[in-house]
């Protein structure tokens, strides 16, 4: 039985990659919402998702995911990408196959939360980074803590109660409630 990591990060378009070559079209379950869904293939998955720790004693596990190798447009896309990916849940699955690599079962891992997201360029190679934990890793944050849009639109699409937050600064003062 052959066996690959799958990474579904649950954007309002999902974006989806698995550690195989080529596509992947994987079938609708409690994770994956979309029958079908198309897997992109992302070579090596790199990084420590098969050292997953979970909290003990109060301490949390970070995870760093990261793929090498990456195009300049991929890098351009997810550059532009990356400050919505913060606070997105991000799932890990197993997807295995038989002798003739046809998908026989999925089965999801893990959800974590992500913290940061960025690109890196070596000597001749870009890397896309993210790291993540499980929600409990920012306890010093209440979970409202990042008033966003786009934040907001991921849990809520549709309300507009944070677009207007970008325009706000230091020395800002706005006004609320009714007009006197």
């Amino acid at each position: 039985m052959n066996r690959n990591v799958l990474v579904r990060i649950a954007t309002p378009d999902p974006a989806r990659l698995w550690s195989g070559v080529g596509d992947l079209f994987v079938a609708a379950d409690a994770i994956e919402t979309t029958d079908g869904a198309h897997y992109l293939g992302g070579g090596e998955l790199l990084g420590g998702l098969d050292e997953v720790e979970q909290l003990i004693n109060g301490t949390a596990a970070r995870i760093e995911l990261s793929v090498s190798g990456v195009t300049m447009a991929t890098a351009k896309v997810f550059n532009e990408e990356a400050p919505d990916l913060k606070g997105a849940a991000l799932d890990v699955g197993v997807a295995e196959f038989d002798d003739l690599w046809q998908l026989i079962a999925v089965t999801w891992q893990a959800r974590y939360r992500i913290d940061k997201a960025a690109v890196t360029r070596g000597d001749n190679e870009r890397t896309i980074s993210i790291s993540m934990g499980s929600d409990d890793t920012g306890r010093s944050r209440s979970s409202g803590s990042y008033w966003t849009d786009a934040a907001q639109q991921r849990k809520s699409p549709g309300d507009r109660i944070f677009d207007r937050v970008a325009g706000i600064n230091a020395g800002t003062t706005r006004s609320f409630g009714p007009v006197s």
